[in-house]
């Protein structure tokens, strides 16, 4: 995808190649990165023309950036906020065939690159405020009232954070309800992938020996699993090298909200359990987790429920909760699915102060879980450039 409009004209090109078959969410070259295998991305640099040309020699520049951009209304007054961080970064100057120190010969000039990237690099992100971008650009500067000539290409990195091999011990979250019942929530781990089928796994113990509840039936009145998305938008401001502090902007949004009906529990004295499949969208809807100085997302799983006895009402039915801190990656290659991308949004955001609204909608325990996530389903990310 190039992103700067002035490539060619009828007399002369310029273009950057990429040689993975493979394209990613956005329509971008893809490569994958994994701890023991940081990516490796080659390409090459192609400036042709058909006669002599004013311009200098071919500028190619890689960076690896985090990115944040957002406005905020004062009144009247509309302030903006941009700050970027280049987390690696690389050159290349490329030598162009010239008649003279102006002017570049006609023909074809081929120059191949090579990046390796650092192993700790986050996934590739977009979104509309913040993003983590992989950046090829190639420039050929040119004298006044000459255009420049430029491209620009983003390539799109799964840059996972899960090892080969790697022996992961289930995440378990426990808690008690009201010091009488013993519960936990148990996750294959607390790292999980883009497009990942994740069973939740709900245990309730039997009320305690010392409880008014002993030998009474637990009985779940509704449920809900939701997967919420923070972020922190940030701008270091500087006046001639002195600080003026960070501005902070905070958002959340509801990534899944996934209800399950009253009647898939157990209704039970001796304690259940139950696994819930939870399916985090693929790349395109769900960002990977990422901390650095212009943009931070994390990542709460959280179990809603209303429990009471069959000796109590709905009414007095009480609430339970159990939020689970996550951390999502990139999907390594084998975790790839072979279904065409979807074209759907994420989500929308909301203000990070807004008012949590998580309470369990009353028609929860009257909807069932059959039809999985709220919406269509999220097919995989990755498609193969043949197929276009």
């Amino acid at each position: 995808m190039a992103i700067l409009n002035f490539n060619k004209d009828s007399d002369k090109s310029i273009s950057l190649h990429f040689d993975t078959p493979e394209l990613g969410p956005e329509g971008q070259p893809l490569y994958y990165s994994t701890p023991e295998t940081p990516a490796v991305i080659r390409g090459h640099v192609e400036f042709r023309t058909v006669k002599p040309t004013n311009g200098g020699d071919i500028a190619v520049t890689f960076e690896a950036r985090s990115e944040a951009e957002w406005t905020e209304n004062h009144g009247e007054s509309v302030a903006s906020y941009h700050a970027i961080s280049r987390l690696q970064e690389k050159s290349w100057d490329v030598k162009l065939n010239r008649i003279d120190a102006k002017t570049i010969s006609p023909g074809v000039t081929r120059y191949n690159f090579e990046v390796q990237l650092d192993s700790e690099l986050p996934p590739s992100i977009e979104g509309k405020r913040g993003w983590f971008h992989y950046r090829f650009k190639a420039h050929i500067r040119r004298d006044f009232p000459r255009r420049d000539m430029a491209v620009k290409q983003l390539v799109w990195v799964y840059s996972s954070s899960i090892r080969a091999n790697e022996q992961i011990q289930p995440k378990v979250y426990s808690s008690i309800l009201n010091d009488i019942v013993p519960f936990t929530c148990t996750l294959p781990s607390n790292v999980l992938y883009q497009g990942q089928i994740v069973p939740l796994t709900v245990l309730f113990e039997p009320f305690r020996e010392n409880s008014i509840h002993k030998g009474q039936e637990l009985i779940v009145v509704g449920a809900a699993v939701k997967l919420k998305q923070y972020t922190t938008l940030a701008e270091r401001r500087k006046l001639k090298n002195k600080s003026l502090g960070t501005s902070r902007k905070k958002e959340k949004k509801v990534v899944i909200h996934l209800p399950v009906a009253a009647e898939e529990w157990p209704q039970t004295s001796q304690g259940f359990t139950k696994t819930i499949m939870v399916e985090p969208p693929g790349a395109r809807q769900l960002a990977a987790s990422i901390e650095t100085e212009p943009l931070i997302k994390t990542y709460c799983l959280k179990l809603i429920m209303k429990v009471r006895t069959n000796l109590m009402s709905d009414k007095e039915a009480k609430e339970v909760r159990m939020e689970m801190n996550i951390k999502i990656t990139s999907p390594r290659p084998e975790h790839i699915r072979n279904e065409a991308p979807d074209s759907l949004e994420p989500p929308p955001y909301q203000a990070i102060d807004s008012e949590d609204e998580e309470a369990i909608p009353p028609e929860i325990a009257r909807r069932s879980s059959s039809s999985s996530l709220e919406g269509p389903s999220y097919p995989a990310d990755v498609k193969h450039a043949s197929g276009l």
